[in-house]
């Protein structure tokens, strides 16, 4: 359902978490979770998708979206970030107390990584994208 308003590709991770927003009975917008194995960053969660369908785009429901699930995994002492590159989204991260910019540039191929090299949209490679991780602190102080 969400798969051709998304520009990755269109397999999901059977492994992450899947929250659904609902407007009106409606399905509105999805987000999936996953748990970021990384040798020196523990207890992360990294969103996976971010989907807004295209009748409720611009009206702020991907960044409440993000901003409740994230409010869930920091409470159970998680740290949670997106990697995106999409404007809209880049720029309501930025204007938000909420969201700490952690990293910007364009992605280098991991080393190991195949590259398909043919029509390829799953990847980032070459593409400007920004990490942000939601600052846990302001939740945890009120």
């Amino acid at each position: 359902m969400f798969s051709k308003y998304h520009y990755l590709s269109s397999s999901h991770n059977n492994a992450a978490n899947v929250f659904i927003c609902m407007i009106n009975d409606e399905i509105a917008g999805f987000i999936s979770v996953l748990h970021f194995p990384h040798p020196k960053v523990k207890n992360l969660r990294k969103v996976h998708r971010l989907v807004v369908l295209p009748d409720y785009q611009g009206l702020g429901i991907g960044g409440r979206m993000l901003n409740e699930i994230a409010k869930i995994y920091c409470n159970q002492k998680y740290r949670f970030s997106i990697v995106t590159s999409q404007p809209n989204l880049i720029n309501s991260l930025k204007k938000s107390k909420e969201w700490i910019c952690k990293n910007f540039g364009r992605n280098k191929p991991h080393r190991g990584v195949l590259k398909n090299t043919q029509n390829s949209k799953s990847g980032s490679e070459n593409r400007l994208t920004i990490v942000f991780e939601y600052n846990s602190r302001l939740n945890l102080e009120s």
